[in-house]
């Protein structure tokens, strides 16, 4: 069944009566199945002053049902052999489950069960705020994390976006059991579900399996409005005592839904996200100024975003972010090669056709599809996308979406505030930066 929708070979949908949407993506050849069901339950949706709350669900939905306590929960997904857990981001969870495709039918029992009726049973509680304090403490003290954090905070300022993950100290220590209560019952609703499936299976059989343990869920989750983003550039320096300076940087970028999305991902993929990139080039190869780099493309529903890391001596640092300015300049003023397009082509082709190998990934890049722009794009719909990007489309979104400004900096570095700006001020690019681009210095 197809509901009348215009899918790819292999691709399926259906909605139930009550909300819930599931989807579906055959791949016969394999022996597994993937299955997620995904909500918007994430950080976003945390009340105020619970933040952390989602990060904490995981752990506490897995510890047992009103029929099984955790050890038989457990015991009852290890008996099929099936992997299983939640991804929490900032704007979905997904609770998903890998398993061998003859034991589908036990697997999906045994998930409705956990999703309908989890006990969240208070006497685990202390220990899972221990364990996720323990997680903020390790975050802190991983430079890379901290940095990427810091940055995030930034660049979503003003918006739940900018929250931590893991939430902090204080929020994780105050949540009671009815947080936890209240959070499912406002989110974990059936208008509020997406079911995804790939890998081998009957689609029949699903729908049919689905409409007995789901038909008859009730209830509504509220939609929360679009938050609205204020971009500016900023810098931020953390003194932290070490013998490592970490940067990360960020700027706007094409979202999933944006019609420049392909484009975006070539220019990134040019950037920073292969090791023939021109930042790992440039800044590593040629240079040796850097243990790490790489850029990253992130999205969500308001924008997209490049995020850039690197890791290297305090005593190169500044001479690697200017190269790094640098690289970004060269990209807004100049665009890119024909023959960067057509390597970083055959580059992403390449990742799509490997990661489409995956029942597991394939059912998280179908579910996320879906969420944000509701399509469901065969390989082919992807491959003649990127195929499609020409050079004048690059340079169209570099107009759009300037590498540049605004430009959100974060550093981590052993180096006094003051020691750090004076010692960049001597870099051309990053003078021109701070006195160009820079909001005041937070």
């Amino acid at each position: 069944m197809r509901d009348d929708l215009n899918l790819a070979p292999f691709y399926h949908y259906h909605r139930l009566a009550n909300g819930v949407q599931l989807l579906g993506y055959a791949m016969p050849s394999l022996r597994s199945v993937t299955f997620g069901c995904q909500f918007d339950a994430a950080v976003i949706h945390e009340p105020e002053g619970k933040q952390g709350l989602a990060h904490l669900f995981e752990y506490l939905l897995f510890q047992g049902t009103k029929k099984r306590d955790a050890r038989m929960l457990s015991s009852a997904f290890e008996t099929l052999g099936a992997r299983r857990g939640i991804d929490t981001g900032f704007e979905t969870a997904c609770v998903w489950t890998q398993v061998v495709h003859t034991e589908l039918e036990t697997a999906l029992r045994l998930v409705s069960e956990l999703l309908l009726e989890p006990a969240f049973p208070v006497d685990k509680l202390a220990h899972i705020q221990k364990i996720v304090l323990q997680e903020i403490h390790r975050c802190n003290d991983e430079a890379r994390r901290r940095v990427i954090d810091l940055t995030c905070a930034k660049f979503y300022r003003g918006t739940s976006l900018s929250r931590s993950l893991l939430g902090t100290a204080e929020s994780i220590a105050s949540l009671k059991q009815e947080d936890f209560l209240d959070f499912w019952q406002s989110r974990y609703q059936p208008n509020n579900m997406l079911f995804a499936i790939a890998g081998k299976f009957q689609w029949e059989k699903v729908l049919e399996q689905m409409e007995a343990l789901f038909g008859g869920w009730q209830g509504e989750a509220m939609s929360l409005p679009m938050q609205q983003l204020k971009f500016a550039s900023t810098l931020s320096i953390e003194h932290r005592e070490g013998q490592q300076e970490h940067f990360c940087l960020m700027f706007p970028f094409p979202n999933y839904a944006d019609p420049d999305y392909y484009a975006a991902l070539l220019i990134n993929d040019i950037l920073g996200g292969s090791m023939h990139s021109r930042l790992f080039v440039e800044v590593r190869e040629k240079r040796s100024l850097v243990y790490s780099i790489s850029s990253t493309m992130v999205s969500n529903r308001s924008t997209g975003a490049v995020r850039i890391y690197a890791a290297t001596t305090p005593e190169q640092g500044r001479k690697c972010l200017a190269v790094i300015l640098d690289e970004l300049y060269r990209l807004r003023q100049n665009g890119i090669t024909h023959y960067e397009l057509n390597q970083a082509k055959i580059h992403l082709k390449s990742q799509h056709i490997l990661r489409g190998e995956s029942s597991r990934v394939c059912m998280s890049t179908m579910a996320y599809a879906w969420w944000f722009n509701r399509t469901l794009p065969g390989w082919q719909a992807m491959k003649a996308a990127i195929d499609a990007v020409t050079e004048e489309q690059i340079l169209r979104v570099l107009q759009r979406f300037s590498p540049v400004n605004p430009l959100t900096i974060t550093a981590i570095t052993p180096l006094e505030p003051d020691v750090w700006l004076k010692e960049a001020a001597r870099h051309s690019t990053i003078s021109s930066f701070l006195t160009d681009s820079l909001d005041p210095i937070a």
